[in-house]
């Protein structure tokens, strides 16, 4: 009997357990906001995706750094704290870098009880240095989730 009891306790250990899992995954993917961008060229009125070997991001003023290698996407995890915020954005490391600027408003939102507040954004501006950038284009003000692609940044043609 006492076995019997033990593994009822073990099983129903188990059992939170996974329901504790599946809702943390689920609360991550709720709360993640991020400013999906892709990489456009425009050359001759003809417009393409651009793919690069090299991708490095840095959020300035804090110590989040991303690597990608060939991607013709990045994506920016907005500040929920501050209504700007700044990435480094380099492609190809023989190449010089650019800066972005983020400008938008913060809404908290209301997730769960379990999963609690998340943020949403509403981009205003977005400002680049033009070494290797030749426009932004805002495609998406609204950053509720990261499948949207709420930004285009267009590079210079060679």
């Amino acid at each position: 009997m006492k076995t019997i009891y033990q593994l009822l306790i073990a099983g129903l250990f188990l059992i939170g357990m996974a329901a504790c899992e599946n809702e943390t995954k689920v609360c991550d993917q709720t709360l993640r906001a991020d400013a999906h961008v892709e990489f456009r060229r425009d050359s001759a009125g003809f417009v393409w995706d651009s793919t690069f070997r090299a991708v490095t991001t840095l959020a300035l003023d804090k110590d989040t750094l991303l690597n990608n290698v060939r991607t013709n996407n990045v994506y920016f995890n907005l500040d929920p704290v501050n209504d700007t915020c700044r990435f480094m954005l380099r492609i190809d490391s023989l190449v010089g870098k650019d800066t972005l600027t983020f400008r938008y408003k913060r809404t908290p939102m209301f997730i769960s009880p379990g999963c609690g507040f998340g943020t949403t954004f509403m981009l205003d501006t977005v400002i680049a240095t033009r070494h290797l950038i030749d426009s932004v284009i805002i495609t998406q003000k609204s950053v509720v989730n990261s499948n949207d692609t709420h930004l285009q940044l267009f590079f210079y043609t060679e």
